[in-house]
């Protein structure tokens, strides 16, 4: 991460998920790492990371144990918060398995917060609240945004077109719910990018690094840098798609339309800019055409009264300039995505 690029381009945190633990807590009740998979300890590794230029995230759960079993920060919040702080952790991962009730998982997620913030380090706070409330009511995202800087929704994402595909159905199932609470500071995470892996087509990783983008998603990959494609790495560090991802207007994308097996995203940008993805979720077949009108793009601004049109992916080009009365049409590879940047042009 440090040497390839990827610290070039944004991405800066190097996370620890589950198992990272013994199976006991040491004598003072502290959280300790496998002496076999980290015989140097967390904190160690935290300075190696951040000799790097890096950052560190681990995980831990709010339950009394975590999802593989290991010990879970149910009666110890304060303590394990101030273990991840004098370690140098700047993440963390908060599952939420092994919870007795939905009391018990708001309490929790509620308090390691506030734990972590008396620490007085700074540490992204990661949850998967929601997650585990919609089985039983809707979540208060007003509430979980006060506590936590980015919460997970649904089902964990697998190197799958069909992962993919249901996380966007989710997500656009539920958007007028979930949209409106994200913002600087607080963000629906719709997990991991899974590309470069092999379960994904080219079509379809352009297909979830556009829509990442679009919904402002945090960007954590999922992968092994080691053997990862030329492809697949020029994807993920493609700064222009980044830059749609990083846009400091900080509002995330919704589903514009569906209609024909094509799906329309649209997100405002900073400086009267939009972002336009157009989906074929059409899964034979050939490229497909697909024609819009300009004038029902960023809710008739966009190009009002003309703008400027690049297309980002699945490959880079301009366009061209668009009047608002015009039409823009496309050709869609199957489960791929087209993915358009649009700038007023005067």
């Amino acid at each position: 991460m440090a040497s390839d690029g990827w610290k070039d381009v944004g991405y800066e945190y190097l996370c620890i998920d589950d198992c990272w633990m013994a199976p006991e807590r040491d004598s003072e009740g502290r959280l300790q790492a496998d002496p076999k998979r980290f015989p140097g300890g967390i904190r160690r590794l935290a300075n190696y990371v951040h000799s790097k230029g890096l950052k560190l995230g681990i995980y831990a759960d709010v339950g009394n144990k975590t999802c593989a079993g290991f010990p879970g920060s149910f009666g110890y919040y304060d303590i394990d918060a101030k273990t991840f702080a004098d370690w140098g952790v700047d993440l963390l991962k908060f599952d939420g398995c092994y919870c007795d009730s939905i009391n018990h998982l708001a309490d929790g997620y509620k308090h390691m917060s506030l734990a972590l913030n008396r620490t007085g380090r700074s540490i992204v706070y990661s949850c998967e609240w929601p997650l585990y409330m919609w089985p039983i009511f809707k979540p208060n995202y007003t509430e979980i945004r006060e506590y936590c800087n980015h919460w997970r929704n649904f089902a964990d994402v697998y190197d799958s077109w069909q992962s993919i595909r249901s996380i966007l159905d989710w997500t656009t199932s539920n958007q007028e719910r979930i949209v409106p609470v994200a913002g600087p500071g607080g963000w629906n995470d719709p997990d991991m990018l899974v590309i470069g892996n092999f379960g994904l087509s080219r079509d379809q990783q352009i297909t979830q690094m556009a829509l990442w983008a679009i919904m402002a998603a945090p960007l954590l990959m999922s992968n092994d840098l080691r053997h990862i494609s030329l492809e697949a790495k020029a994807l993920l560090q493609d700064k222009d798609v980044i830059a749609i991802n990083q846009d400091p207007l900080g509002k995330q994308g919704y589903r514009l339309r569906k209609e024909d097996n094509f799906e329309v995203w649209e997100r405002p940008l900073s400086n009267l800019a939009w972002a336009v993805a157009m989906v074929n979720l059409q899964e034979i077949g050939g490229p497909r055409s697909y024609t819009i009108s300009v004038t029902s793009l960023g809710q008739g601004l966009a190009c009002n009264p003309d703008c400027l049109i690049t297309q980002l992916l699945p490959v880079k080009r301009k366009l061209g300039f668009y009047e608002w009365t015009s039409s823009l049409k496309t050709q869609i590879n199957p489960t791929g995505t087209v993915l358009l940047r649009l700038e007023r042009a005067s």
